[in-house]
């Protein structure tokens, strides 16, 4: 028992304070005695006044301060424990999505001075005696109310009972984000889309450096009642758990699956379950969420990109640009947008290109090459001349990498 509340204790957050573009605190929360406002004017002088400290937190007086931005508003919790900090950040930036959904995406000094009681009210609510709460907006919007939602007409006695007991449910329930008996749909949907973004750095011998894609897998449900929906990814460790639950010697080949790293997801998945067979099993939220994110440290890219750019004299830049499509013939890509980087001081662009439109971009200072749409296997070349504008001062070319 007393390992478990000592473990505890380093998890409390001792108080909440929230300052503006000028400095000033505008609100606080305090939750714990331990605090020491010496500290806290300390921060306040390094951190906020400063405007350019990057670091994402700071010790100051045995008193750690973890911070995030919001538009002008720098939002800091303060503990005197060895705190988990991903806890701590998490709970911020759902902080902040809290304060959106009651401020409708603007959330400013202006809206905290205006609402103290609901600020407040909203800080006993998140958090109790140092440990995050309610953290789910429409959860909170239940018995928190504010605006048109604080003018609704009186209930008679057993509609207030049943108000309660589904606000109690939610609460306390295993499933916050889902309340029994409050979904039906004459046709019950499931959309899943799969949106991912490929980062790669790739030397002038056309040899990938290094790349990654980082993804995520966003679900939008129309179900009724309490649905339990499964499904599975050809992970790696999951292909071969399932081969050896078969009593399958062999191994997964280097070249099947996909490798997953930094996983992490929505509230309503089982985590149990996910760390037995790889499968995702959950009850799904309603609506849009998003159900999962992941990692993936060595990924095929989906375009070849050569280009030759040579300095011709003090005013003349040539370029010569091809992208070819690595993926099978029946796969299409569309929508393609690739920016040519140009110096700063040029003058006129006059490039051509076996397909799609070029644009010149000054703010950008690019050639946006825009593809409608490309075939598998299919290569396309722009090339063309910019010229520059006359310097007093030659300066060379800073080409971004």
């Amino acid at each position: 028992l007393e390992l478990v509340t000592n473990s505890l204790c380093n998890s409390m957050i001792s108080g909440l304070l929230i300052f503006n573009s000028a400095a000033e605190l505008v609100i606080s929360r305090f939750y714990k005695s331990d605090y020491n406002r010496t500290a806290a004017e300390a921060f306040r002088v390094k951190v906020v006044a400063a405007k350019n400290f990057n670091s994402p937190c700071l010790l100051l007086d045995r008193t750690s301060f973890l911070f995030i931005r919001k538009g002008d508003l720098v939002i800091a919790a303060l503990t005197k424990k060895n705190v988990n900090a991903n806890l701590v950040y998490h709970f911020l930036y759902q902080l902040t999505d809290v304060f959106d959904a009651y401020f409708d995406n603007v959330f400013d000094e202006e809206k905290i001075r205006s609402n103290f009681v609901l600020m407040y009210e909203l800080f006993d609510e998140v958090m109790d005696h140092g440990y995050p709460q309610i953290v789910d907006a429409a959860l909170l919007q239940q018995f928190v109310h504010h605006g048109e939602a604080s003018k609704k007409t009186k209930l008679s006695a057993l509609e207030e009972a049943r108000t309660q007991k589904q606000i109690l449910e939610g609460v306390t329930g295993a499933t916050p984000w889902r309340q029994p008996g409050q979904y039906q749909y004459a046709k019950n949907e499931v959309y899943l889309d799969v949106i991912e973004q490929v980062n790669a750095v790739i030397n002038q011998q056309n040899k990938v450096l290094s790349s990654y894609c980082r993804g995520k897998i966003c679900m939008k449900s129309s179900l009724s009642g309490m649905p339990i929906c499964r499904f599975g990814l050809n992970d790696k460790v999951a292909m071969q758990k399932r081969r050896d639950a078969r009593g399958s010697k062999k191994k997964v080949s280097s070249k099947s699956g996909i490798d997953l790293q930094d996983v992490s997801f929505h509230q309503c998945v089982r985590l149990n379950r996910y760390d037995q067979d790889k499968t995702i099993m959950f009850i799904p939220a309603d609506g849009e969420f998003e159900l999962m994110t992941y990692r993936i440290n060595q990924t095929n890219l989906p375009f070849d990109v050569s280009s030759m750019v040579s300095e011709r004299g003090r005013n003349r830049v040539e370029y010569h640009v091809k992208v070819k499509a690595r993926f099978e013939q029946y796969i299409v890509a569309q929508d393609i947008v690739i920016n040519v980087p140009v110096p700063k001081h040029t003058a006129k662009v006059d490039v051509k290109s076996t397909g799609g439109k070029t644009q010149y971009e000054p703010s950008k200072s690019c050639i946006a090459w825009t593809i409608p749409k490309l075939l598998g296997g299919q290569s396309l070349i722009l090339k063309g001349d910019v010229a520059l504008m006359h310097l007093i001062e030659d300066k060379q070319w800073s080409r971004p990498p």
